[in-house]
């Protein structure tokens, strides 16, 4: 459960179950205060962190030695007023000494089975991936 309570104008705290607050804002220039990220912000930011979840683990039972994981979600909205997500994104850069066939079947794997948030999202995601500083194919 999450308790969502206004603090005036667009500015949201929310509280976890667990106790973690997280603070929602709108632009400046949308009428906010720009106190923290955009709700869509934190939808995207929680698919990331979904995915590395699933990714890291992973690759942690493949006995991989990841070094760098870092995700950049890029979204592409619909124009209409809603401005709804139609599609994501999803860049994983890594490195380590990693097999890359397994690497790329994790991505697969939390983005198609594994990640609740992509499963949550009426989006289509695509995932990226740049290994060792080369972009892969995840075929």
């Amino acid at each position: 459960m999450i308790k969502s309570t206004w603090q005036g104008k667009k500015t949201f705290k929310a509280q976890s179950k667990f106790g973690h607050d997280i603070i929602s804002d709108a632009p400046t220039e949308s009428g906010g205060d720009d106190n923290g990220p955009s709700p869509v912000e934190l939808m995207l930011s929680g698919l990331a962190g979904c995915t590395g979840i699933d990714v890291t683990n992973l690759m942690k039972e493949r006995l991989a030695q990841v070094t760098k994981l870092e995700i950049t979600v890029d979204d592409e909205r619909e124009d209409t007023k809603s401005r709804a997500v139609k599609h994501v994104t999803l860049i994983f850069d890594v490195e380590g000494e990693v097999d890359l066939k397994k690497l790329k079947r994790s991505i697969k794997l939390s983005v198609e089975k594994y990640c609740t948030v992509a499963h949550s999202l009426k989006a289509t995601i695509e995932p990226k991936l740049i290994f060792n500083g080369e972009e892969q194919t995840l075929d």
